[in-house]
């Protein structure tokens, strides 16, 4: 028997054919695009501020969207393809900083926005000193730093130098800030030459640089804390006069030392992945003879300093990321007697005491800093040092034992808030902050531990 078949409908069957096979291989399923945020509304919040709806507004969005403020996901409202909503609580607006919020789309397609970070900022107004701490009355407190529910403090009995110099380090529970206590005080090889950042905490260990006058015993050493009532001596290493600043990141210490008006200050790096036997790895100079730093920040693969030395200041740039071969990237003349810095961002703070300002520099190309804007400060300021969260600025106003809060959102045009008073005679010279609370110490014989709560009372 003969079968044939019309031209048509062969055609048809072809694409039948066809429609079937991209259905099976999913060529023909729709797929979700990827979500973009253009801005949050609003675009910043005061800490401990009453919880609002947060309206994300951009482009993508789906009924299927997901939210997460801060890596945490949230309830999400969904209002058009351009915008959605999400229920902030209490506990989002508690402390300070900048928390970013993502948009993801689901599978097929789909995918994560950038993100864009909602600013929690604090102000000078309600801003109130809820708690003090004196570790010794017969000691002055020279650097400090918070990890956890501790404050971990440096002190010397003032006699740096002589034969009767004396060391400490404190550890204070500060869980309940209106009631830190003072849980023990350990005695230490050396006295404590002035730095910013003599003493870093991190994970069981904290570490300090140390000096007697004598470069034998120059140390960095290294004390176990895993039980804060009790600290131990693990380890130490010799480490160039004077160690003044450092800095621990990883498995590596950032020490810079002080050898002399006629010598080039040092940058040592130190290997700690054993802090039973810490080990000098790397070492570089500062190109400056007779650099005192006023402190370090390490961020990434580079080294921010900032010091001064025979009337020239300078902030240096050191690129770390060979540990056995550090060197100095670049350097910036700024203004005379620079203090504390930080950094955040893209962005680097410095304090200048004689000028009574913080300066605000673009670090986004190490090799080539610039500045960009300064706040001036009350003339009674003299600023010490400085800690930023997210878009606000603290600074330690030595002279009248105050706190200047400062927005920094747009760093071109920094602006002064107003100032925090200290309990009278404190001279703050460090800050920390942890949370909706800045910390600061004083310089002072009986120095204080005072804190201050940024979202009011």
């Amino acid at each position: 028997m003969r079968v044939t078949i019309r031209a048509d409908s062969l055609a048809a069957c072809k694409v039948g054919l066809l429609c079937g096979a991209l259905l099976l291989a999913g060529c023909g399923a729709s797929t979700n695009p990827v979500p973009s945020i253009s801005s949050l509304s609003p675009a910043s919040l005061k800490v401990g501020s009453a919880a609002p709806t947060l309206t994300i507004h951009g482009a993508n969005f789906l009924a299927t969207s997901t939210v997460t403020y801060n890596g945490i996901a949230h309830a999400v409202t969904y209002i058009s393809a351009s915008q959605l909503t999400i229920p902030l609580t209490a506990s989002d607006l508690y402390a300070l900083g900048s928390y970013p919020v993502v948009v993801a789309n689901p599978v097929p397609g789909g995918g994560a926005s950038s993100q864009v970070s909602l600013q929690i900022y604090g102000e000078a107004q309600n801003s109130t000193v809820v708690g003090s701490v004196v570790p010794s009355s017969s000691y002055e407190l020279d650097a400090f730093d918070i990890q956890g529910n501790y404050a971990y403090i440096l002190g010397d009995n003032g006699n740096q130098g002589s034969g009767s110099s004396a060391a400490q380090f404190y550890v204070v529970d500060i869980t309940h800030p209106a009631s830190m206590a003072v849980v023990s005080a350990t005695s230490i090889t050396g006295f404590i030459n002035y730095g910013q950042s003599g003493i870093r905490a991190q994970g069981q260990y904290v570490y300090l640089v140390s000096s007697t006058g004598t470069a034998s015993t120059n140390l960095l050493q290294i004390y176990d804390v895993s039980n804060p009532y009790a600290p131990a001596f693990v380890g130490s290493v010799q480490v160039p006069l004077y160690g003044l600043g450092l800095w621990v990141s990883g498995k590596y210490a950032y020490v810079i030392s002080y050898v002399g008006d006629s010598s080039a200050s040092t940058l040592e790096v130190v290997d700690v992945s054993n802090p039973a036997s810490p080990t000098i790895v790397g070492s570089t100079n500062t190109g400056t003879a007779g650099l005192h730093v006023a402190d370090i920040k390490v961020v990434g693969k580079y080294a921010y300093v900032a010091g001064q030395a025979n009337g020239q200041s300078e902030i240096l740039v050191f690129d770390i990321s060979n540990p056995a071969s550090p060197y100095l990237l670049s350097s910036l003349p700024v203004a005379h007697s620079p203090q504390g810095l930080d950094v955040e961002g893209s962005y680097l703070y410095e304090t200048v005491y004689d000028q009574n300002t913080l300066n605000i520099y673009d670090i986004s190309n190490p090799s080539s800093l610039f500045q960009v804007g300064t706040a001036s400060l009350i003339g009674t300021c003299k600023p010490q040092d400085v800690t930023v969260e997210g878009t606000t600025a603290y600074v330690a106003c030595y002279t009248n034992s105050s706190v200047a809060v400062v927005d920094v959102s747009n760093p071109t045009s920094p602006r002064v808030d107003g100032y925090i008073s200290l309990p009278a005679t404190s001279y703050p010279i460090f800050l920390e902050s942890k949370g909706r609370y800045v910390y600061s110490i004083s310089n002072t014989l009986g120095g204080m531990l005072s804190v201050i709560d940024t979202g009011g009372s």
